[in-house]
């Protein structure tokens, strides 16, 4: 009798999705580790949380995967983040929303439920909560997970709900926005019905209750924005597939506050040491948040493991000088929209802090950004002459040649001129320090023990906040923003209205910066023409003094690096044109036909 055969992964590669050590050695000695039955798969329990971790290990994490596609970073090196915020997207040419891949994610998905069921019951693990429960509530909530990266990206897509076999009609058409959206809310209820509240000890990192309610806090609130507003995109034949046609806005504003307070009253997270006692402090504890194996804030994380040789690469924002080939530094615009220290803005045409631009702001950006002069980490030995401190050195010195009688330079250990390492540079002038462990040292292992944070509370704060906002009730709201303000070392907002919804969006975007929520913000609230635009990093220069003996004082100098302009149809992305050629029910979204 033919046996169907289900490929399982390595086990070593379980660390990048959790940690998971009950997979007995002797046990899997028994057969090869690349193949099994299907009636072993479904049948013991070590195969089946390896045929999950398999579903696990295929969500992508990157915190650079949106910042370079919106206002937030820059490369000087190509690639669908270069197509992305230049508006160069086609269906030949689809970016990175990877269609094909979150469609295998969701049939995998699907394979795993219809066949969870084979498993025999088990003792309770913690809650009350069986082995084979707590699996299909996973297997439930990266479905939902899955659909919802999707939906996020191209709006309605198909859902689909089985394993296909090859008799099957593949061709499916798209549902509607509503359609989608109802499906994903409704999934997460079923998931947080089966998932325990907390895992513990070789099951951290998988999905709780709380995970599947903060999934549909995340969708509920994308769902209500501006984009979705009914008579958007009236001018498409197709609105549906885009926002909805009807219904109150009203209501679904109210949906995305309860379901963030659903998130809140488990009482189960917390902000990450929420009163600290000085801006220092608070500019340690923000760091520390996101260095940290674990914190009050986890919600729905991935472990990564350097002793597994599967830790996360942080090589190409590493600063040249220290190793690293820093492809990606943040914009200008990214460093002007921290706030300074006193809650006021920022401004370049303010001559006190157009001089001194890193001075007194926000606590947050000394956890979040590497400029001129700020403190790292140890140069290498050879380096360490030229650089004793370990500061970052972007910049050029003017060093009067009197033999020559004219004025030379001198480049920085990081810049773009560095003769450190010339692979990699860059070139906006301030550096991402966000996720950085100050302790990794390049020279030796690429890689670091990172937690990667896919949801964390306070986004839930804050989608909390919005939500008050968008239903008027201003006073709501500010209490919940001045929470993550408070443990920012930040004074209250005070403002109410437009005021306050202006606040409200910058704060979310300083305190979510590089967390892949830009990218979808910039697009729910419709500001595509103010985020995408002309973007800008510094030159610094440290010009001579008059005595032609040294040069001590820089000058910061925005400076155009690329040009940007906003095309309404980047609101969505394309759906590729291999799979518009290979289902001819999909219907493709405007403007890349």
């Amino acid at each position: 009798m033919k046996r169907n055969q289900i490929k399982i992964i390595g086990t070593s590669v379980l660390f990048t999705a959790l940690s998971l050590g009950s997979c007995k050695k002797e046990f899997l000695d028994t057969k090869p580790s690349t193949q099994f039955a299907e009636s072993d798969v479904w049948s013991d329990p070590n195969l089946v949380q390896l045929n999950i971790n398999s579903i696990y290990n295929q969500n992508p994490w990157n915190f650079y995967l949106t910042s370079l596609s919106v206002d937030e970073a820059r490369s000087y090196d190509g690639g669908a983040d270069y197509n992305m915020s230049n508006m160069l997207l086609s269906p030949d040419n689809a970016g990175w929303g990877d269609w094909n891949g979150k469609y295998r994610a969701i049939r995998d998905c699907n394979v795993f439920l219809e066949n969870i069921d084979k498993l025999p019951d088990n003792p309770s693990l913690t809650d009350g909560v069986t082995l084979k429960n707590r699996l299909k509530g996973e297997a439930i909530f990266l479905r939902a997970w899955y659909y919802q990266m999707l939906v996020s990206y191209f709006g309605g897509v198909p859902l689909v709900t089985k394993s296909y076999v090859l008799t099957d009609d593949f061709a499916a058409q798209r549902n509607t926005y509503e359609e989608c959206v109802k499906f994903i809310s409704e999934q997460c209820d079923q998931a947080a019905a089966l998932l325990p509240t907390t895992n513990s000890g070789d099951s951290k990192g998988r999905a709780t209750k709380g995970a599947a309610l903060a999934l549909k806090s995340r969708a509920l609130l994308y769902a209500a924005s501006e984009l979705h507003y009914q008579g958007k995109f009236s001018g498409f034949s197709n609105p549906e597939l885009l926002g909805y046609t009807g219904g109150d806005k009203n209501q679904r504003w109210q949906a995305a506050k309860d379901a963030a307070k659903a998130v809140i009253d488990l009482g189960v997270y917390s902000l990450y040491q929420p009163t600290p006692a000085t801006p220092a402090q608070a500019t340690q504890n923000y760091e520390d948040l996101f260095t940290s194996k674990e914190s009050s804030e986890d919600i729905f994380i991935r472990y990564f493991s350097v002793a597994a040789n599967l830790g996360a690469d942080f090589w190409t924002v590493f600063p040249n000088g220290f190793g690293g080939i820093e492809y990606n530094g943040a914009t200008s615009e990214t460093v002007d929209a921290y706030e300074m220290a006193d809650g006021t803005t920022f401004s370049r045409s303010n001559a006190a802090q157009n001089l001194e631009p890193y001075k007194n702001r926000d606590p947050r950006f000394y956890a979040t950004i590497l400029y001129e002069g700020a403190k790292f980490r140890p140069r290498a030995s050879n380096l360490v002459g030229t650089d004793p401190v370990g500061v970052l050195q972007v910049g050029t010195w003017e060093k009067w040649d009197a033999s020559a009688g004219k004025v030379t330079y001198v480049y920085g250990l990081d810049s773009r001129n560095s003769a450190v390492y010339g692979g990699g540079y860059n070139n906006t002038g301030t550096s991402m320090l966000k996720f950085i462990n100050r302790k990794t040292d390049m020279y030796v292992n690429h890689q670091d023990d990172l937690t990667w944070r896919y949801i964390r509370y306070s986004e839930i704060i804050l989608n909390y906040a919005e939500a008050c906002i968008e239903l008027g009730q201003d006073a709501e709201a500010r209490t919940y923003m001045n929470m993550i303000r408070k443990r920012a070392g930040m004074p209250d907002v005070t403002e109410s209205g437009d005021a306050l919804k202006k606040r409200y969006q910058n704060e979310r975007r300083i305190e979510m910066l590089f967390e892949n929520q830009r990218f979808f913000d910039v697009r729910r609230w419709m500001i595509g023409a103010d985020a995408y635009h002309n973007m800008h990093g510094v030159d610094v220069v440290y010009k001579l003094n008059p005595d032609k003996t040294t040069a001590t004082i820089p000058t910061v100098t925005p400076v155009q690096i690329t040009t940007g302009t906003w095309d309404p149809k980047a609101y969505f992305m394309p759906i590729a044109r291999s799979e518009m050629n290979k289902n001819a029910k999909l219907v493709q979204n405007p403007g890349y036909n």
